[in-house]
């Protein structure tokens, strides 16, 4: 039997503080969120690391109410 194993680094939110698992792949948890060039701008200027799903949705919900 081959299993799916959802292999990664466990990160921690530098955002909310929040735990995830960080795989860069297609089973990543930001993986379909897509974020304009402001957004993306905002993030490599205030983070050095990946913030947590619910985070990257937030700061496309406010970035896309900019533009």
């Amino acid at each position: 039997m081959n299993e799916l194993m959802n292999t990664g680094t466990e990160k921690t939110c530098p955002r909310c503080g929040t735990s995830f698992l960080c795989t860069h792949d297609a089973l990543c948890q930001c993986v379909g969120i897509t974020l304009n060039e402001k957004a993306r701008a905002y993030l490599r200027t205030h983070y050095t690391n990946c913030l947590c799903s619910k985070c990257l949705l937030e700061v496309q919900a406010e970035f896309n109410q900019v533009d």
